[in-house]
């Protein structure tokens, strides 16, 4: 009897030690789970620290190429149809006159005040630096001679007007292509635009007024 009670006690211990490690076995130390919870934490800070990094890169570089070298601006009126039409987006160099000066036919985009504040507006470069620029039979002359405006507008377009102007140099003079209802350098209180005045040359267009919700 005394025998049996001391192999139940062997046995009870034996289960109490094998319950014993097989605890210890699957489970952790207090210390070593605390450092597998830090490392997915560590993981997701890293992720957050790297993806604000591109985000910040993307705006800054946005910032460089939109303030130094590209300008875009939105078409308002009606004052350049038919080639640039309202709700258009025009996309411009910045630096097109670094090393250039602007032609009789490019799309400038520049600074006035004559709309009544200050703004930028776009027109077509028609008089250039010491050039004479006269109106016969509503059409364009330069320093007496007939201007062909047949690559930019159609040859039914008249320019109204009956002064003759003289561009001083580094000014140009702007008419809208619009003629009839253009707000350009034949009615200015000053006709002539500086060339510092010039922001950019226009390089494309972009037609968003062809979307079908405008």
């Amino acid at each position: 009897m005394e025998n049996m009670n001391q192999l139940d006690r062997m046995k009870t211990t034996e289960n109490t030690e094998n319950t014993v490690n097989t605890e210890n076995t699957g489970g952790m130390e207090p210390e070593e789970k605390t450092k597998k919870d830090k490392k997915p934490k560590k993981a997701e800070r890293k992720k957050a620290v790297i993806e604000w990094g591109i985000y910040i890169a993307v705006l800054a570089a946005l910032f460089v190429v939109f303030h130094f070298f590209i300008m875009l601006g939105r078409i308002p009126s009606e004052s350049m149809e038919p080639t640039l039409m309202v709700h258009d987006w025009t996309v411009g160099d910045r630096n097109a006159f670094r090393k250039e000066v602007p032609q009789r036919g490019d799309m400038v985009i520049f600074y006035s005040d004559e709309d009544g504040e200050p703004s930028s507006l776009v027109k077509r470069v028609i008089g250039l630096p010491g050039e004479t620029v006269s109106f016969v039979g509503n059409k364009v002359y330069i320093d007496g001679e007939p201007l062909d405006e047949s690559a930019y507008l159609d040859d039914s377009v008249e320019t109204e007007c009956e002064e003759t102007f003289t561009v001083p140099e580094d000014s140009y003079f702007m008419l809208g292509d619009n003629r009839e209802i253009s707000f350009d350098s034949r009615y200015w209180e000053d006709p002539y635009i500086t060339v510092d005045d010039i922001q950019s040359k226009v390089l494309f267009v972009i037609p968003f007024h062809k979307l079908p919700w405008f």
